[in-house]
């Protein structure tokens, strides 16, 4: 079973990543973070209470969301995907696909 390795399948020669963190992602989280500090210590300096643990909770599942695969670029974040939405980016993303195909008038 594991006698023949397809090239480019050897697992041992890849790079190794702990949940996948690439720099990108490690760039959002430590973001989200100064973003989220700012806020707890400008909003509670004293106390932080239910809305501040709301917040943090809040701002650690807009993390992770901002991290994950975007749907119609695998290679892409969700980050990317939002900002292309709200800037109305008009140059198509590196995997979209133009049809080719002639139409036929009928």
């Amino acid at each position: 079973m594991y006698d023949n390795f397809t090239p480019g399948r050897n697992i041992w020669k890849k790079v190794g990543r702990w949940l996948f963190m690439t720099m990108e992602r490690v760039g959002i989280l430590v973001i989200m973070f100064v973003i989220t500090y700012g806020l707890i210590k400008t909003l509670y300096p004293y106390n932080i209470g239910w809305f501040g643990l709301i917040l943090i909770l809040s701002n650690l599942l807009l993390t992770i969301f901002l991290i994950l695969p975007s749907p119609s670029n695998p290679n892409g974040l969700m980050y990317q995907e939002i900002l292309r939405g709200l800037f109305k980016i008009v140059t198509p993303a590196t995997v979209d696909v133009v049809s080719v195909t002639e139409r036929k008038d009928k």
